[in-house]
């Protein structure tokens, strides 16, 4: 990192920690005054407000976004989809908000509750929480998932399980599948570029990067009669691999 980016990085990260929690609280304000806002949370605060500002404002990308034809038109007829994407920065959160077509929450591991504010608020506007190794959890989880479904937003999950520390695409974990073959919904790739060269997993200062932030949306994989959570899995995990075919630039 240059001495300038050095600098500038505490600066970064400071801005972005003061951003996001303006931003929780003006979510946990919005959830407190009519329960049923989660969409407008999540849509309004957690894009237009916290994500697309702190992408290009605080962090000065560029934001390069793709949608599949197919995917929006899932969004435009309010269509449930889940959403997996790669994993490799939290900043894959923010990008995953500025890209996705329609509101999403998430599926998250159970610890995620814990954390200041955002975990509150996760909750509050509908995140689908899982404690691993939990079958009661899971249970409850695919109840959750399947009417979030029918609400017509979509579930983002990231099927890795945990941020890849060489940016590469790592193994899927079948626990999602499970899900959305329980909840028979569209499974839409994503692939996200440019945020582990910003913030990496294990690293709590944002460093300088000249890379676009690109956000790569599929074409849905509909579910066939016969698939089985693997099955499912196996596709997806090749459709998020061949999605940054058009990134080497």
């Amino acid at each position: 990192m240059s001495i300038a980016g050095w600098i500038l990085a505490p600066l970064k990260t400071l801005l972005a920690i003061l951003h996001t929690a303006l931003c929780s609280i003006t979510g946990l304000v919005a959830m407190a005054l009519n329960a049923h806002n989660g969409d407008w949370v999540m849509w309004r605060v957690g894009r237009q407000m916290w994500s697309r500002p702190l992408l290009q404002a605080i962090l000065g990308a560029k934001l390069d976004i793709d949608v599949h034809p197919e995917a929006q038109a899932l969004a435009d007829r309010h269509e449930g989809v889940v959403l997996v994407a790669n994993h490799t920065s939290l900043l894959d959160i923010n990008a995953a908000f500025a890209a996705s077509p329609s509101p999403i929450v998430f599926l998250s591991k159970a610890s995620v509750r814990k954390v200041p504010l955002l975990g509150k608020l996760n909750e509050l506007a509908g995140t689908v929480f899982v404690e691993r190794g939990n079958r009661a959890s899971s249970e409850k989880a695919v109840h959750q998932l399947t009417n979030t479904l029918k609400q017509g937003r979509s579930v983002l999950v990231f099927p890795e399980g945990t941020r890849s520390k060489d940016g590469n695409l790592k193994t899927f974990k079948k626990g999602a599948f499970h899900l959305a073959k329980a909840a028979e919904a569209p499974i839409v790739p994503m692939h996200i570029s440019g945020t582990w060269e910003r913030l990496r997993s294990g690293t709590w200062l944002i460093g300088p990067s000249r890379k676009a932030i690109r956000v790569r949306v599929g074409a849905p994989l509909q579910q066939i009669k016969g698939d089985d959570p693997t099955t499912l899995m196996a596709r997806a995990e090749q459709a998020v691999g061949e999605l940054p075919s058009d990134l080497a630039s």
